[in-house]
């Protein structure tokens, strides 16, 4: 899967700048395949000059030209409609056996739309149903191969899309390639993903037993896959895309790039510097993961659309989900304790559940901590102490969805016990400006005369500045980019602010 939110993105917004270019129900190209040479479409340049169209039945196939590249998308006026987009004939009379590749998407809005992949061995034969594609996804792009049978010199393939309710589907990346040619690996993924290092894996879709990988903008000829890469930086974007090696002068196409990030280094938590995150410092998680347990819902961020601040959302039509602190170093922690507010709004009847887990490290079960099923109008304040704290802690919320209003977490920290939640309930206050900031920060509060002690995104002590006048800079001109949590202590009372470096 290839995250492809951002390229949606583009594609929307370019919508206004974007044509939209048709073809004729009848083409005249044959397209000859052999085992040295397969047949590739990515809808760049050429639009549909070899692809035909036919939306008889209501839905139509356009091509899509973003600022970054270009695909062929299904649209519909009326749930049900349908439109086939329909491929060059191929002559494929010379090879024994082949495969059709692609990509694909979809988002969902009121339904989820329909693509159905077909084979014909002419253009006088009923078409074949290989197999029928069905998600919603907002963040993925999806790779497909299918084993061709009829193999003749008037072959042909189409994509049957079927308008339910969804709001997104694009094909691209097509190829039809023998399976004695040089054709591209699909399906990439990361496996074992660490702070530091990734498996990268692909399937390849031909005979090859070598692969240029390309990662971090270098190449490199591999004889195995999975590949594994090492000394990587923790929270950062990397991207990597594969070719088939089949000979000294035979490569294929190059892979659908898959972008992934690294996970976040352990934040190490101690009796002075407890964990918090309060959902600001990005419009997506930082150092969390969610994960859907069974259905389709999961956990965001809700940008302020509900609440005037952040907070962690988990959507409420039903399913379950989970989301997963970064790995915490508890074991020097005196009393530790989880401190978080929730909100659980009754729909027309029901309401949300939100449950609360632990386990001491990524490798151990799930334990539960407590749960919660009776709805909350106003944000509740919960502390539970953590049982058997250990050097790769994690904490975790699962919603399930009741047909209740969604359930939003906020203001996680994990600490001391009588550290964290002080910001909640003790009316200390502290504002940074501007925050984020480029170099420094004026932090002003409440606190008349104390220290600033600042820290990075992973819990390691970075500097100490003094409160003066409930006032103190910050300077972080010569640090990272990055996310950075501010201790403030005087007057026998403690707040933290978090304080973004870009």
């Amino acid at each position: 899967m290839n995250q492809i939110y951002s390229h949606i993105k583009l594609l929307l917004l370019a919508a206004v700048g974007l044509f939209l270019t048709t073809t004729p129900l009848f083409a005249q190209n044959v397209i000859t395949i052999t085992d040295n040479q397969p047949y590739f479409e990515n809808f760049e340049g050429n639009g549909f000059s070899m692809w035909t169209v036919d939306s008889s039945g209501g839905g139509q196939w356009s091509v899509l030209n973003g600022t970054q590249s270009s695909v062929a998308s299904f649209s519909y006026g009326e749930v049900g409609d349908e439109g086939r987009l329909i491929s060059p004939v191929l002559d494929m009379s010379a090879v024994t056996e082949a495969t059709l590749s692609f990509s694909y998407a979809m988002i969902g809005m009121y339904g989820q739309d329909q693509l159905d992949v077909c084979y014909r061995a002419s253009d006088t034969s009923s078409w074949q149903l290989l197999g029928t594609l069905s998600v919603n996804d907002y963040t993925n792009y999806f790779e497909q191969s299918y084993t061709l049978p009829f193999l003749t010199a008037t072959c042909q393939i189409s994509f049957l899309g079927r308008g339910m309710g969804g709001l997104f589907l694009v094909v691209d990346n097509v190829e039809v390639a023998s399976t004695a040619s040089c054709s591209r690996p699909i399906s990439l993924g990361v496996e074992g993903l660490t702070a530091s290092s990734a498996l990268l894996n692909w399937v390849p879709t031909g005979n090859e037993s070598s692969w240029i990988v390309e990662f971090d903008g270098q190449e490199t000829v591999v004889n195995t896959h999975p590949y594994m890469v090492t000394g990587l930086s923790p929270q950062t974007e990397y991207s990597f895309r594969v070719k088939a090696k089949c000979g000294p002068d035979d490569e294929s196409e190059w892979s659908t790039a898959f972008p992934f990030t690294t996970l976040c280094d352990v934040y190490v938590v101690t009796d002075e510097s407890p964990y918090y995150d309060d959902f600001e410092a990005s419009d997506h998680f930082l150092c969390w993961q969610s994960e859907i347990i069974s259905g389709t819902d999961n956990w965001t961020l809700d940008p302020g659309y509900v609440h005037p601040n952040n907070t962690a959302f988990f959507i409420w039509l039903g399913g379950e989900a989970r989301l997963e602190s970064v790995a915490l170093d508890i074991s020097s922690v005196t009393t530790p304790a989880l401190n978080f507010k929730r909100k659980q709004i009754q729909g027309t009847t029901d309401v949300d559940e939100l449950s609360v887990w632990y386990r001491n490290s990524p490798e151990d079960e799930w334990h539960s901590l407590a749960n919660y099923i009776f709805p909350t109008e106003n944000w509740e304040t919960e502390t539970l102490d953590l049982p058997n704290p250990s050097s790769q802690y994690q904490i975790a919320f699962v919603g399930i969805g009741n047909n209740g209003e969604g359930v939003y977490v906020d203001d996680v920290a994990v600490g001391k016990k009588s550290l964290v939640g002080i910001a909640s309930h003790s009316g200390v206050m502290a504002e940074a400006h501007p925050n984020p900031t480029t170099g420094k920060a004026l932090l002003q509060t409440s606190i008349l005369e104390g220290e600033a002690f600042l820290y990075d995104m992973y819990g390691k002590y970075v500097s100490t500045s003094v409160i003066s006048g409930g006032r103190t800079e910050i300077d972080l001109g010569g640090y990272a980019k990055g996310v950075y949590a501010v201790r403030l202590y005087g007057d026998g009372n403690t707040v933290i602010v978090k304080l973004v470096k870009e």
